[in-house]
């Protein structure tokens, strides 16, 4: 008899309850108490005007944080929504625990030893519970406004109902933690698509029926896990089709195999409802064929008197579109003209029902079905399964609880395979369900996603360019799944344990009693992983947002480039109500008709084109081939020609939309309101932009007769007066690369400011600059060489060493407490050298290169560390160093355009494009 089943057991609760109270506390200690970069500023700025984000919307985290955003438990709203993730992922962890219970009770269904039992499965317990709590991806994405925690949250729970419906397959509930499990599926869409992953494995157990043997689990299982293989294998230039041809047959031979088997009103009703996975077009066309394939048949069963669950299967398919339903805030909203509505997805709504469906599709995002990209790589599978930078699978694998390597092999990957094997073995119809789980958000979404790692970018698309950022977020279920099978394994050992000394009564209770110390591994990725996610300091993107707009004047257009320096921007502006006289628009969203619509009709942004002549429709431009352009050609002033706002040839090179707006923009605005960038405008504009540019603090403002590059004093009174550093100086407040990217242009512009300063002869200012700015934000190496030049120049040699001294040890410091930051440890290498150099210590200029070609191999595709390296290679004429670097950053082709590249390898510069 299984011991977890005879009554409830209230200690189990007790300690589920304390595993989420554990992780609630650590993710409340930790939690952003702002927003943080990336999509968490688009999400809570949606989430408290009830807005729409990026495709495909999230409207169920958008719900739930608008509901969270009003309950006054904390005065920031930021912070507020940031505890939608909080509890959610507390709940994750506690969810963990109760599986890896229920699935380490099958260890003892005939086991008399009622007591070790029970302590075996709650040790267990907690250890997977902690390890799901503590893994470096899930608490990253626990403290901060993202999808991922509400998403595994309903994750973990539609695996656990199922566990619950195999063990009550005859009772009275089961059909309805059944529809309960399909309805949390298809709901949970509405947070992230990564829930319905488990989906296609938990719907076995609903398909097959009782008597369903071993070996007939194993044909199943073995299905998805060849169709991993044949993806493998089909993917060295075999292609799709060949793929779909043979899993078709592999799925006619499962059929032949299990027909006699198969619940047929659930298979339907389970096929009905995950063609969503394929298309949301597709899955509301299923969904009729299927009511009408369930209804006939159930027709057919009743006149031949055969058993036909047509109810369960309709209730399923109905449940599923309640489920699903939640999308329909998307257009509803939408029509209400929120601040943030991307893509306007309820353009033509009601009768222009594809509009919508395409912005749920992610059309967006390419047109091209992520099945049949699966079989065009985008990257190698050594660099997409192994170690690289923003995208190898390994890298975020082996540090999610520890520090890598055999500190991770052993014991962490060890015990997660020990847990997966001694599930299959003692329950193989709930353990290798449970592997195949695994494989499929591990293995499986490596292949799915395709990520590129920059070897294979191709000009003519540019597409495959090395990932902009760590993706380790989307295996965040694998990693979950795993901190299970670890908490499997620690009570897998315990059992070994307890059977290895049986013989002796009081060995085998001290063994058990000792081997109870594994509870604590978890403890080794809480410590590993602390600093890194502790976010409770960091205001640092609350802080970039508001210098950004206190550099801008009184309704300002601002031009911002990608998602970190505007979805703060949009964050600060609508949920703290800050410089909302500022018209932020995105250049990277420019390209896209409804956002230059939107800027002109909601935003007022001088655009003189109409609406035919922004929105696009469908044309054939071939017989039988379709595209997207206006219905009417605009007149491209600055190039003197009729077009279609489409990206074009012109000139033997392509012209962007974002690039023919901001020329549009820039003329029609005829000097009356100020525009600026965050980045320097593009450099082909015929209006020659860039000759207007002049630097104000941080962002730089067009001016018609600028008569210089710098504006010194507005500059001055920004670093000195206005800007606040709030975290800046603190290294012990955690940034990666990405963070330390961002604000990088306090640096630089800093110097800017410097430099003018010093050209007009104003020494005492730009020694006030030069002094905040280390004191301030001192983690910047060049204004420390500029100091130091300055002393050097004045004669005075050992202050010019004592000012490199200052920042070696301030980066020595930063990079203690930020050991991935690879800008530290650059910067760390090039103050080593310079060193080196002053004292004629070769030890020590070998030292700086070191670290210097250590955080180029990291990522050897930065351009920043790339310049670095060849710069002081070049002044140490180390010219075989140089060309070596060069073939390392060139392969990644999308720099074989970079003109030092060519340069440095000889490479002829590709030519232009037809128009």
């Amino acid at each position: 008899m299984n011991i977890f089943k005879k009554d409830f057991d209230k200690t189990n609760a007790i300690i589920a309850f304390g595993v989420f109270l554990v992780t609630f506390i650590i993710y409340a200690l930790t939690v952003q108490r702002t927003f943080s970069f990336w999509d968490c500023g688009e999400f809570i700025a949606a989430s408290y005007i009830l807005g729409i984000p990026h495709p495909p919307g999230t409207p169920l985290f958008v719900l739930l944080g608008r509901l969270i955003s009003v309950i006054p438990f904390v005065e920031d709203i930021s912070y507020r929504i940031n505890y939608l993730s909080v509890i959610t992922s507390a709940f994750t962890a506690m969810i963990s625990y109760l599986i890896t219970v229920k699935i380490v009770s099958y260890f003892f269904k005939n086991d008399g030893d009622k007591s070790f039992g029970k302590l075996i499965g709650y040790i267990g317990g907690i250890a997977g519970g902690l390890f799901v709590a503590f893994g470096r991806t899930n608490w990253a994405n626990s403290v901060e406004a993202e999808v991922y925690g509400l998403a595994l949250a309903l994750t973990v729970l539609i695996i656990y109902l199922t566990i619950h419906f195999y063990e009550n397959k005859d009772s009275l509930n089961a059909k309805k933690i059944m529809i309960m499990v399909f309805y949390l599926g298809l709901l949970g869409i509405g947070a992230h698509m990564t829930v319905y992953l488990v989906m296609p494995v938990c719907a076995i157990f609903f398909i097959l029926n009782d008597d369903t043997t071993k070996k007939e689990w194993l044909y199943v299982c073995g299905f998805f896990i060849i169709e991993i293989l044949m993806i493998l294998l089909f993917s060295y230039g075999l292609g799709a089709g060949l793929f779909k041809m043979f899993s078709v047959g592999l799925g006619l031979g499962l059929f032949l195999l299990l027909y006699k088997k198969i619940n047929w009103a659930i298979l339907i009703a389970v096929v009905s409802v995950s063609s969503v996975m394929m298309s949301f077009s597709l899955y509301f066309k299923i969904t009729l064929i299927s009511i009408a394939i369930i209804i006939l048949m159930a027709l057919l069963a009743k006149s031949r008197k055969i058993m036909f669950e047509w109810k369960t299967a309709l209730t399923i398919i109905l449940i599923g579109v309640i489920g699903i339903s939640i999308h329909l805030y998307v257009p509803i909203r939408s029509q209400l003209n929120p601040r943030i509505d991307e893509n306007n997805p309820s353009r033509g709504w009601p009768g222009n029902w594809q509009t919508f469906v395409d912005f749920l599709d992610r059309k967006q995002y390419g047109q091209t079905s992520m099945i049949d990209r699966m079989f065009e790589r985008r990257g190698t599978f050594e660099n997409q399964f192994g170690r690289h930078p923003n995208m190898g699978f390994w890298s975020y694998f082996e540090e999610q609880y520890s520090s890598g390597g055999w500190n991770f092999i052993l014991p962490f990957f060890v015990l997660g395979i020990i847990g997966m094997v001694t599930a299959i073995k003692k329950r193989l119809e709930i353990g290798l369900p449970f592997m195949t789980i695994f494989i499929l958000s591990s293995i499986g979404l490596i292949l799915y996603m395709n990520f590129a790692d920059g070897t294979k970018y191709d000009f003519a698309t540019s597409d495959a360019y090395l990932e902009v950022r760590n993706r380790d977020y989307f295996f965040t279920p694998a990693f979950v799944f795993f901190g299970i099978a670890m908490g499997i394994g620690v009570s897998s050992v315990m059992l070994y344990l307890r059977n290895k000394f049986s013989q002796n009564i009081n060995t085998k209770n001290f063994v058990v009693y000792a081997s109870t110390l594994l509870v604590l591994l978890p403890s080794f990725a809480l410590a590993h992983n602390y600093n890194s996610n502790d976010r409770s300091k960091n205001n640092i993107p609350y802080i970039y947002a508001k210098n950004i707009l206190d550099s801008c004047e009184e309704n300002a257009i601002l031009f911002t480039a990608g998602d970190n320096d505007t979805f703060p921007l949009w964050c600060i502006q609508e949920v703290y109500n800050y410089r909302k006289d500022v018209v932020v628009v995105n250049l990277s969203l420019l390209n896209t008709d409804w956002y230059v619509e939107q800027m002109k009709n909601r935003y007022n942004v001088p655009i003189s084109l109409t609406d035919e002549q922004i929105l696009w429709y469908p044309y054939e431009f071939r017989p039988g081939r379709f595209g997207y352009r206006p219905k009417v050609p605009f007149n491209d002033r600055p190039r003197k020609r009729k077009t279609f706002l489409n990206p074009s040839g012109f000139g033997g090179k392509l012209v962007r939309v974002q690039d023919m707006m901001v020329d549009e923009i820039v003329i029609e605005n005829k000097w009356q309101r100020p525009i600026h960038f965050i980045s320097m405008p593009y450099a082909e504009s015929p209006l020659n932009l860039r000759d207007h540019i002049v630097t104000t603090g941080l962002v730089h403002t067009l001016v018609a007769d600028p008569q210089t590059s710098v504006n010194a004093d507005r500059g001055y009174d920004l670093y000195m007066n206005t800007y606040s550093y709030e975290g800046f100086g603190d290294g012990e407040v955690y940034r990666d690369d990405n963070a330390t990217g961002v604000f990088l242009g306090v640096g630089i512009n800093g110097v800017r400011l410097y430099d003018e300063l010093i050209r007009i002869g104003d020494t005492t200012r730009a020694l006030n600059i030069a002094d905040k700015m280390m004191n301030e934000y001192p983690e910047y190496w060049q204004i420390y060489t500029i100091v130091a030049g300055m002393y050097d120049q004045m004669g005075d040699s050992t202050k010019a060493e004592e000012t490199l001294l200052r920042l070696k040890n301030v980066l020595t410091d930063f990079r203690k407490s930020n050991p991935d930051n690879l800008f530290y440890l650059q910067d760390l290498g090039l103050v080593t050298v310079l060193l080196g150099q002053r004292k004629n210590e070769q030890i020590q200029i070998e030292d700086g290169l070191t670290m210097l070609w250590q955080a180029f191999d990291a990522n050897a595709n930065n351009s920043y560390s790339f310049r670095k390296l060849i710069t002081v290679l070049s002044q140490l004429d180390r010219y075989t160093d140089m060309n070596i670097a060069a073939k390392k950053f060139a392969e990644y082709k999308i720099n074989l355009g970079d003109p030092l590249v060519q340069r440095l390898l000889g490479i002829v510069p590709q030519g232009g494009i037809e128009e």
